[in-house]
């Protein structure tokens, strides 16, 4: 499944496309075909601890929405289309999520946080914040 729609001879992947994968392979897994070493690769394409529970949290959902899904269908690759290949036209059934969609609607838990895109120099980072500094 995952390795038919992806392909494992990748070599370097934008956060959105790891976000992606991550969701797939957990959909795979929980349709009974993991990958523990496309896992592994996958989880080093971050390069934080923030950045791996997030890659994390979207393997997580792809087996929570796998399993959510799979009574709704007769078929593992039907669940796979569902969730995997219909990027465009997917819904849930009695579900609060809504419409969701691959990776164009993965949950707000696993998407970058926006205040970590901060355009400040390395030192910065470093420096007190102003309201700590002492004023001489």
């Amino acid at each position: 499944m995952y390795e038919e729609r992806f392909g494992t001879d990748w070599d370097d992947l934008t956060d959105d496309e790891a976000l992606f994968r991550m969701f797939a392979l957990g959909v795979a897994t929980e349709l009974g075909h993991p990958n523990p070493d496309e896992y592994e690769r996958l989880r080093r394409v971050a390069n934080s601890s923030y950045g791996r529970s997030v890659l994390e949290l979207s393997f997580q959902e792809g087996r929570q929405r796998a399993s959510a899904d799979r009574a709704d269908f007769e078929e593992d690759s039907a669940v796979w289309d569902h969730l995997v290949e219909d990027e465009n036209e997917v819904s849930t059934p009695d579900s609060d999520v809504g419409d969701h969609s691959g990776i164009d609607d993965l949950p707000a838990a696993v998407v970058r946080a926006p205040f970590l895109e901060l355009g400040r120099d390395e030192l910065e980072r470093l420096r007190l914040p102003k309201l700590l500094r002492r004023e001489e």
